[in-house]
């Protein structure tokens, strides 16, 4: 996925980065003294006029205490001007990357210090979400792992309707540490599709600070929305943005998750102890893991998605391959290339199923591995009109994908889309539909097909012909980019401008909408791309500057 960052553009070599001139960086070498302190008093202070709708924010809100903060910084200039400089740097793992200066061979640190200072005002302003009396979450019942969207079907749903108007039961969002405290990221994107298991949920989050991205897994009380955990870091490095989203493993004790965004590279596949938030392993590839996993008993299978230049969309390097590590020690099992392989994979009876995007346009089937020494071989693969890069949809009659010619970020000026049934044997084509629009998020196999359109619709295709049944908007013309949940009476869908909409499963009649987004700080990059997930007569749905929130029936309608 492609994340812009309004609306600025850089251009390194052959890759054009969207940035925001925001961020200015402080370099202080451990082992020096006068100048570099002095830069980091004058840095500070030019930083925050650099930022002037936040400093005028804060300046609104807390006008004494935005006083405080830069009688404080000049404060510590002077004293760090006539300090002995410390043995050793110590800084946040989220926010200071440890680098090394090739010339000297000291360590280097990167702080932002305007996200330090306003994190501090942040704090004191804190309030409560709006949470309502707890109430007991059923357990998934399952003794299979916990996917993407929860199975094959990619429905978004373990059961139960919401009855009653939406109200909000619980807030969170996600938190970082700097020197052993925790603060509330406001910054926090989640663009993920949570995860649950028993009475817990699992989620991650990603912060933009260009040109890097950083991310947290955490998991809470799925009736209370209270943390249980939180981790950001590996072996002390932070943890890169997530956009792939978490799986568990059938008996509750891992989860596993991609890292990185479209740009990054040298990313990781992550194993978490769910018991304590304890990193169990770490995979790296040269790529980035957009997609989400696939567990099945000890195997866990996944696409790294090839970086490609914004103009072109050709391979800057690698062009993608799917592999498999083990879920009990992160050993990789089998690797195949297949271009572009950021879809999330559905495994069924031997054989992995994955979309092929940039330079791919396909579906393609593996017939993995039985034994140990055996490799990977392809089943067969389909040729798709525009990149597949949604998750593939299983059922017994046909394996679905959805495709386009936009991505998360651009939209092409000519707009297509389509939805393929093809036969999981062999791979024939048995119908394809085409779409005003890419459609980049899951389709779910429900009573009819249900499918997230860029052009702001929510449609409705019939399993066994493709035929529009109803096409509904979530709000206006507002792209549809995640994947909708789908009960048995229902359908959520959350549109990119952060609108949560409810409509009937059988006429697509809108019945409510609410604003996932911050009221006091709507979202200005059209990143909600969250899927929401129904369990239990609750629904949880990321936002781009809302958090994750959960919510319950009851009000009247």
């Amino acid at each position: 996925m492609w994340i812009a960052v309004k609306p600025q553009k850089v251009e390194t070599g052959n890759m054009q980065i969207l940035n925001d001139l925001a961020v200015i960086p402080i370099v202080v070498n451990a082992g020096a003294a006068l100048l570099p302190a002095i830069l980091a008093g004058a840095a500070s202070f030019a930083a925050l006029l650099f930022k002037p709708k936040e400093l005028m924010r804060a300046c609104a809100a807390h006008p004494g205490r935005v006083v405080i903060v830069l009688a404080v910084v000049g404060v510590l200039t002077a004293l760090v001007m006539f300090w002995p400089a410390p043995k050793a740097g110590v800084s946040s793992a989220r926010r200071a990357v440890p680098a090394v200066d090739a010339a000297t061979g000291s360590g280097m640190m990167n702080i932002d210090w305007t996200r330090v200072a306003l994190a501090r005002i942040a704090a004191g302003n804190q309030t409560p979400a709006a949470v309502q009396p707890a109430a007991s979450v059923p357990s998934t019942g399952t003794a299979k792992a916990f996917v993407y969207r929860g199975g094959a079907e990619r429905l978004g749903s373990m059961g139960g309707e919401i009855e009653g108007k939406l109200q909000l039961a619980w807030n969170y969002h996600p938190r970082w540490t700097d020197n052993g405290v925790e603060t509330e990221d406001r910054d926090a994107m989640i663009l993920a599709s949570p995860a649950i298991h028993g009475d817990k949920i699992y989620a991650a989050s990603c912060t933009l600070d260009p040109p890097e991205s950083f991310g947290a897994i955490f998991c809470l009380d799925a009736a209370t929305g209270e943390q249980v955990w939180t981790v950001d870091t590996a072996d002390g490095e932070p943890f890169k943005g997530f956009f792939s989203s978490p799986a568990i493993s059938a008996d509750g004790r891992y989860l596993v998750i991609g890292q990185g965004l479209h740009p990054d590279s040298n990313c990781r596949l992550i194993c978490i102890e769910t018991a304590t938030g304890k990193v169990h392993w770490t995979f790296q590839v040269p790529l980035h893991i957009e997609s989400s996993p696939w567990i099945d008993g000890d195997m866990v299978h996944v696409g790294a998605g090839a970086i490609e230049d914004v103009k072109t969309k050709l391979p800057l390097g690698h062009p993608g391959f799917v592999f498999a590590v083990r879920l009990s020690d992160g050993k990789e099992a089998w690797r195949f290339d297949v271009n572009d392989p950021e879809s999330s994979p559905v495994y069924h009876d031997g054989v992995l199923y994955i979309g092929s995007g940039f330079n791919g346009k396909a579906v393609v089937a593996l017939k993995t591995p039985q034994q140990a020494g055996q490799k990977a071989e392809q089943l067969w693969k389909s040729d798709a009109p525009y990149p597949v890069t949604g998750a593939v949809t299983f059922t017994d009659e046909a394996v679905f994908a959805g495709g386009g010619n936009g991505d998360f970020v651009f939209r092409d000026p000519n707009p297509a889309g389509v939805v393929m049934a093809l036969h999981p044997a062999d791979g024939k084509l048995i119908w394809k539909a085409d779409l005003p629009d890419a459609v980049l998020g899951a389709v779910a196999a429900s009573k009819h097909l249900i499918c997230p359109v860029a052009n702001g619709q929510v449609m409705a295709l019939s399993r066994s012909t493709g035929e529009k049944i109803w096409a509904t908007a979530v709000n206006g013309s507002a792209p549809v980019l995640a994947a909708p949940a789908v009960t048995e009476k229902e359908v959520f869908a959350v549109s990119q401008n952060g609108y949560l909409a409810r409509f009937n499963l059988e006429t697509g009649e809108q019945t409510e909408r609410i604003y996932i987004n911050s009221e006091e700080k709507p979202g200005e990059q059209g990143l909600s791309i969250s899927s929401p997930l129904v369990v239990g007569g609750r629904l949880i749905v990321g936002s781009e500057t809302g958090g994750l929130r959960c919510y319950v029936g009851g009000g009247v309608k």
